[in-house]
Parts: structure tokens; sequence; C-alpha cells
């Protein structure tokens, strides 16, 4: 019985892999991840570029840091961009947590986690809510509708990989809700993100201090 269950467990993985291979999800992952790839190389470009001027105005940077770019201001300008297009990459509020918070930069990075969960939560309920809207609905709905496709093919694993991957999450979130896809379902594979976030900032924490 036990053989019989694992055998019927080993085709159902064969299926779901013949299936994601032929609908091009991998295509998008491995896109994906080349993305992340050229991100952290891009970061690493600029941090080289720059480390000479940040020597030289080190001071004023400091003073930009702690006292002109409050915490309340850089974490209401995060929620508010990963509640609507999410176009200002998490990497650079990491950047400045480790900078303005060098005690604690992961505590930091678990807040803008927080923020980001939140703030897709929030983009979610704005795709419920622009059905009341037609015209809107109609307009979103066209303008992605590359990543309607992708979750009505997908379902809860393209919101775990949008929560994983450089794929606008606030983007993804909207269309989550367009569609009316279960939100405590999304809630599940949204928490994902807090995984991608301390991820990152392991990469990025880690290559700032050797560099």
């Amino acid at each position: 019985m036990k053989h019989d269950n694992k055998q019927s467990s080993w085709l159902k993985l064969q299926k779901l892999h013949v299936y994601y291979q032929s609908s091009g999800f991998y295509d998008l992952v491995g896109a994906n991840l080349r993305k992340v790839l050229l991100t952290l190389a891009l970061l690493v470009a600029v941090f080289l570029l720059v480390r000479p001027y940040v020597q030289i105005y080190q001071d004023e940077l400091l003073i930009l840091i702690q006292e002109k770019l409050s915490p309340v201001r850089v974490f209401s300008l995060f929620f508010v961009s990963e509640s609507i297009l999410g176009l200002i990459p998490p990497d650079l509020f990491m950047l400045w947590a480790k900078a303005r918070f060098p005690e604690t930069p992961y505590l930091m990075v678990g807040v803008l986690a927080g923020l980001s969960y939140l703030g897709g939560i929030v983009a979610y309920g704005m795709g419920r809510g622009i059905e009341h809207a037609p015209k809107i609905h109609a307009t979103l709905s066209d303008r992605h509708a590359g990543h309607v496709q992708f979750i009505r093919k997908w379902g809860g694993v393209f919101i775990l990989t949008a929560a994983l991957l450089p794929i606008p999450y606030a983007i993804a979130s909207t269309v989550a809700g367009l569609v009316k896809f279960p939100f405590k379902t999304y809630l599940l594979f949204g928490l994902a993100r807090f995984l991608r976030f301390y991820i990152y900032a392991a990469a990025i924490f880690s290559w700032s201090k050797w560099l």
C-alpha cells in the first residue's frame, strides 16, 4: 500500500513537471533568476564605483541617512511602493536599513518584509475593489494579461514565484485580486516574501562587507 502511494505521488510529480515545462513556468523562473543575478551584480558594480566617493563624503552621507532620511519617511515610501507598483527595488531599502541601523539590520529587514507583505494585501484588496469599476477592471486586465494568464495557469505557485523572484509583487497581488484568487491561499503563499527579503539581505550584506 505504501509502495502504491509513493508511486502515485511520483507520477503526480512527473505530471506536474511536464505541465510546468510545457506551460513555460520553468522559462519564467529561469528568466527571473537571471534577473536576480544581474541585479546583485549591478549592486556590486555600483558599490565599487561609488565607494571612493562614499569615503570622501562619509560625514555628509551619514547626516543624510540619519537625519534627513528618517525611518518614518523611508518606511512610508516603501509601503506605498509595495502597495501600488513596486517600482522601487527593495534592495535599496535593505542597504539603507544596513546603514541606518548597523546594529540590527536584519530586524529592519524583517520590518521591510512585513511592510511588503502588508502592501501586497493592500494591492490584493485594490484588485478586488476594481471589479466595481468595469472600465478600470478591463483596462488593468488587458495591461497585465500576461500575469492574469500566469495566475490562471499556475495559481498559488505563481504567487510563490512572485514573492520570491523579481516579478513585481504589488502587480501580482493586484492581479490575484482581479481574478478573485482565494485570499487565504494568497496569504499563505505570500509569506514567502519574508524568505525572499532575508535571502537577498544576507547576500547583499555579506558582499558589501567583503568589498
